[in-house]
Parts: structure tokens; C-alpha cells; sequence
């Protein structure tokens, strides 16, 4: 059982890096477009009227991918004074209890982003032309991203960190 665990602890880890990757990708692409929209607005005198837009959507996609890392690495924002106040057992079942409340939300934003990125289908971005489906998918995707690495989380409180 606890090689099963620990396999799953290496995929989540494994899929975390190709998601670092993805993360560095779009952070270029949009320093790039903002960049080319000052340097063409100012120097050139026209801007290209969609980057705005698709700058704005990349870091929305950005903050899910880049939210669901922190989660694994524990970089979150948190209120620690209740973990520093129990012991050691205590504080295993403290993180357990607080990544399964939090999965209970992450399901809640998979379940109801998938239904908002429905109802937007038909909806287009104005700049890109772009359906807001494919934005709104950044909610249920980083709610899976994140339902993930907070299992992951929990399984490495239950075996222990050691060897991934």
C-alpha cells in the first residue's frame, strides 16, 4: 500500500514540474505581450487592441497552475498559531483535517467552474474573439491541480515524507 502511495506522491510531483514549465511558458508569452504593447504604443504608436485581454487571461491561468504548487510545498498563506500550540499526532490530524476541508472546496470549484465555463460558451471575449469557456475551464482545472496536490499532501502526512 505505502508503494502505491508513494507512486502517487511521484506522479503529483512529476505532473507539479510539467505544470513549473507550463507556468515559466506563460509567464514569457505574457511578459513578451505586455512588452510588445508598451514598446508598439509608445514608439510605434499602435497597439495591438488584444494582448490586454490575453495577458489578463494567461495570469488567471497562471494563479491556478501557480496555486495548486504552493499548495504541495506548503507555501500558502496559513494562520499557524494552531500548530504551533499541539503536538506532534495532534498536528498530523490538524493538516489532514484542514487539506480535507479544503478538498470538499476544490471539488465545490470543480463542479461549479465547469458549470460557469458551460454557461459562458456561447459568450465571446470582445479583443480576442475567443470563447470565455475555455477562460472560465481555469477554475475547474486548478481545482483539480490543487484537489490533487492536497491528497498528495495528506498521503505524505499519513506515510511521512521520506523517499518520494
Amino acid at each position: 500500500m505505502e508503494s502505491i502511495l508513494r507512486t502517487y506522491l511521484r506522479f503529483v510531483d512529476r505532473l507539479n514540474k510539467v505544470m513549473g514549465y507550463i507556468l515559466t511558458l506563460l509567464l514569457a508569452i505574457m511578459t513578451a505581450l505586455i512588452f510588445w504593447q508598451v514598446f508598439s504604443r509608445f514608439v510605434v504608436g499602435s497597439s495591438l487592441s488584444w494582448s490586454e485581454e490575453l495577458s489578463r487571461f494567461l495570469m488567471i491561468f497562471m494563479i491556478m497552475i501557480g496555486a495548486s504548487i504552493a499548495l504541495r510545498h506548503n507555501e500558502l498563506i496559513a494562520i499557524e498559531i494552531l500548530l504551533e500550540k499541539v503536538e506532534n499526532l495532534s498536528k498530523k490530524v490538524v493538516v489532514i483535517t484542514i487539506h480535507i476541508i479544503s478538498i470538499v472546496f476544490f471539488v465545490i470549484l470543480i463542479k461549479y467552474g465547469y458549470s460557469m465555463a458551460q454557461s459562458f460558451s456561447n459568450q465571446l471575449a470582445p479583443g480576442l474573439g475567443l470563447s470565455m469557456k475555455y477562460i472560465y475551464l481555469a477554475l475547474p482545472l486548478g481545482g483539480i491541480l490543487l484537489l490533487l496536490n492536497s491528497l498528495a499532501c495528506i498521503v505524505e502526512e499519513i506515510i511521512g515524507k521520506g523517499e518520494k
